[in-house]
């Protein structure tokens, strides 16, 4: 039995997993951490019958929990301090939380394997489609001439471009390095930004707007053809097969994972 705390418990994401977490016979949901709602009983938060266990508003209350597991849904300043704490305590902890900068993670990563004290898992997405379009992206980038992304999320998503798309990008670039420069000869950018981001030779454009969740579109174009490669999650409950496949997959993993696709066979 896993005993598991959630991070960001009042949010929408936490409160999508934790709904789901409670159901399973094998998790222990023994308690959240939260700016809002300290004290209320988290299936009074869920509006669910009452657990026994309530959303706390420091480390050191998650501590006496004794968590196998930590599941973080916040932010990236939030994260960061949470996963090197989680180092320090020995807890295990799984982050989907995008917009961690690239140098905390390599100092996370460094930490987390010099520490063996417990396991981290980082995943931008865990969604298993959308895990499943980046392979097939990989997979597809030989055979074309260029590639561009368009993201899509909701209005209040913090950081542009998303984690996904970034390591879309990544991943395309290891089959193919479509472009060294963001605009080729001749062309120009009339409003600066209008050709959108660019990274490890792709162009990513990103879309926030209301009604929207998470969406990506991977095109790829070649002389007289173009292909897309498009995955949506409607609903957060989308994450959710990712999210306690990974609970499920901690004992087996090293100190430092990065990315869902570790844990699935393609």
């Amino acid at each position: 039995m896993k005993r598991v705390a959630v991070f960001g418990i009042c949010g929408k994401m936490g409160k999508a997993i934790s709904g789901e977490l409670i159901k399973e016979k094998d998790i222990d949901l023994v308690g959240g951490l939260d700016r809002e709602d300290v004290n209320r009983d988290i299936g009074e938060v869920l509006g669910v019958c009452n657990t026994g266990f309530k959303v706390h508003g420091s480390y050191n209350e998650i501590k006496e929990l004794n968590p196998d597991v930590i599941i973080d849904f916040t932010n990236a300043d939030v994260a960061v301090n949470t996963i090197n704490w989680a180092i320090d305590n020995n807890i295990d902890i799984i982050v989907g939380t995008t917009g961690i900068k690239k140098s905390d993670l390599e100092a996370i990563e460094k930490k987390a394997i010099e520490s063996k004290n417990n396991k981290v898992l980082i995943a931008p997405n865990f969604s298993i489609g959308a895990i499943i379009m980046v392979e097939v992206s990989k997979m597809v980038a030989k055979y074309f001439d260029d590639c561009e992304i368009i993201e899509m999320h909701h209005d209040k998503k913090k950081d542009a471009p998303s984690g996904t798309s970034i390591l879309t990008s990544e991943q395309i670039s290891k089959a193919k390095h479509f472009n060294r420069n963001k605009l080729k000869a001749g062309e120009s950018e009339i409003l600066q930004g209008s050709r959108g981001a660019f990274t490890n030779g792709v162009h990513i454009h990103s879309v926030r707007l209301p009604g929207l969740l998470a969406h990506q579109n991977v095109i790829f174009g070649a002389m007289g053809q173009t292909l897309s490669v498009r995955h949506d999650s409607m609903d957060r409950l989308a994450f959710y097969p990712g999210v306690i496949l990974a609970v499920r997959s901690m004992d087996s993993l090293g100190n430092y994972t990065y990315g869902l696709d570790k844990l699935i066979s393609l």
